[in-house]
């Protein structure tokens, strides 16, 4: 079931797709990249049909692949030109991030080579790896699932306690690495490969969709450099601690807007397809007073679950001593206002060391500096599809 692309002209390589997968759906953004700006030039999303992915992992891959040729082809309606490139975004709950710091007196003389370097970064790899085997087999009791690196990234580079942009060919004695790595499970990777190949398409890259978030607040407020990423997803609410402007650790819980849907359909007594509509249409501020009081009471106990489990969550930071103030927050679940009036309001932080009362702001698409052409993206649901092309930046500088 290749895309049918015979008949045009290959594309220039500043074309390319970022692709997100949850249970809920698939979405596609198709990118145009002019050196400076990127530009959403088509998209496309499909609803999934019930337990095809399930907290992210795919299930029933003919109906993803019949779901990413439908979004893809939606996203390339009005293109002249092929974009077979794509870069997939890996949810938090799929995938393990944490900072790895080392420092290290050198041995040989003159210049840092890269030869030495890879030897250093291979070092940091394998004990990252370790760890978030570790972190895993903690989550899930799974000891057999291998992981693989997504995402590697500098925090910060040291040479003679002097921070560098760039070790290669620099002179000095004492070397200080802090690096980022995020790994997920071969068995997701070789799903999207899978993907990929059945619709004739290229993976660029595989990445962090929490780490895409912090690149672009990087990229567009240089000045808060501690904060917290909150992503309130359809499976899972994900959370990202930043210091220095890089990811030092990542955790998930396994609530996020999903669970909320089923609160609503147990208590009401409906389906899971109508409680998701009323809540769609409890967020849009579309039902009457009296029904929004009966949204209202069906979310209090998930609610009350979520906002315990975001307690415990922080508490197993355990290499955070003091957290930001500062708590950025995303997903679909962070249009719900109650999850907003939750974290604001919910006595939960008294009991976690933040450096000052913890200020929640929701990011907006607005947030980046990203042009849509369409006039049709905006909203939360689009906000960590569009995140991803700041890696295609990253690959081609």
């Amino acid at each position: 079931m290749k895309l049918p692309f015979f008949s045009k002209n290959k594309g220039p390589s500043n074309k390319f797709l970022a692709v997100t997968i949850n249970s809920n759906d698939i979405s596609c953004l198709a990118f145009y990249h002019d050196g400076t700006t990127y530009k959403i030039i088509g998209h496309g999303r499909q609803e999934l049909v019930p337990d095809a992915v399930r907290n992210g992992v795919i299930i029933e891959n003919e109906q993803v692949e019949l779901a990413l040729y439908t979004v893809v082809t939606a996203a390339l309606e009005n293109s002249e030109e092929d974009i077979l490139d794509i870069i997939f975004g890996v949810t938090g709950d799929l995938c393990l991030g944490q900072m790895t710091t080392v420092r290290l007196r050198r041995e040989e003389k003159g210049p840092i080579t890269k030869k030495e370097l890879d030897v250093l970064y291979s070092k940091i790899g394998d004990a990252a790896l370790i760890q978030a085997q570790n972190d895993y087999l903690e989550t899930t009791g799974d000891a057999e699932a291998a992981l693989q690196n997504v995402t590697l990234s500098n925090v910060y580079l040291k040479l003679d306690n002097q921070e560098i942009a760039d070790l290669e060919g620099k002179e000095g004695s004492v070397i200080e690495a802090a690096v980022f790595n995020a790994f997920s499970p071969s068995f997701h990777l070789g799903s999207l490969q899978q993907l990929s190949k059945k619709t004739g398409l290229k993976i660029l890259a595989v990445g962090s969709e929490l780490y895409a978030l912090t690149q672009w607040i990087k990229k567009t407020n240089r000045i808060m450099m501690d904060y917290i990423i909150m992503d309130v997803s359809w499976d899972a609410t994900n959370v990202a601690i930043v210091f220095g402007g890089g990811i030092v650790a990542t955790k998930s819980l396994n609530i996020g807007f999903n669970h909320f849907v089923k609160e609503i359909s147990e208590e009401m007594g409906i389906t899971l397809s109508e409680a998701k509509h009323i809540l769609r249409s409890y967020m849009a501020g579309k039902l009457t007073e009296s029904e929004g009081f009966v949204i209202q009471n069906s979310l209090k106990d998930a609610l009350e679950i979520w906002v315990m489990g975001m307690e415990i969550l922080y508490k197993e930071f355990t290499g955070v001593k003091t957290f930001p103030e500062k708590v950025y927050v995303t997903g679909i679940g962070a249009d719900i206002s109650d999850v907003m009036d939750a974290m604001e309001t919910e006595p939960w932080t008294r009991s976690i060391p933040f450096k000052e009362s913890p200020k929640f702001t929701k990011i907006n698409f607005s947030d980046l500096e990203i042009m849509d052409a369409t006039g049709k993206v905006s909203g939360a649901e689009w906000l960590n599809t569009a995140a991803l092309s700041v890696i295609y930046g990253e690959i081609f500088g």
